[in-house]
């Protein structure tokens, strides 16, 4: 009698284009861009650093000088869902046939 192994991988993997693939590569550094940006500006008004590029980056992206506080709460609000999410996902990948 034969054994067979039935192995769990829950990991899809598809075979794209080198276009889609350097489209979501553009996408995300221009994402991860605008975040560093926010992020420095938020940090430099916090520290007291006031010069008219930090000034202008406010201007820019349209930020509060104490929106500190619900950038916090909106990072924390996803640092709690993105585990759920990741783990219902998980789960229902882990079931026979990998609901989608």
């Amino acid at each position: 009698m034969e054994k067979r192994e039935d192995k769990f991988s829950p990991i899809i993997r598809r075979d794209t284009t080198w276009r889609s693939r350097g489209t979501r590569g553009v996408i995300l550094v221009v994402l991860w861009g605008f975040i560093a940006l926010v992020v420095l500006a938020n940090l430099g008004f916090g520290l007291g650093w006031y010069s008219d590029s930090l000034v202008s980056l406010y201007l820019l992206f349209n930020l509060k000088v104490h929106g500190d506080s619900q950038l916090l709460l909106f990072i924390g609000i996803l640092a709690v869902l993105t585990p759920i999410f990741c783990g219902w996902r998980w789960y229902r990948l882990s079931q026979k046939g990998g609901h989608r």
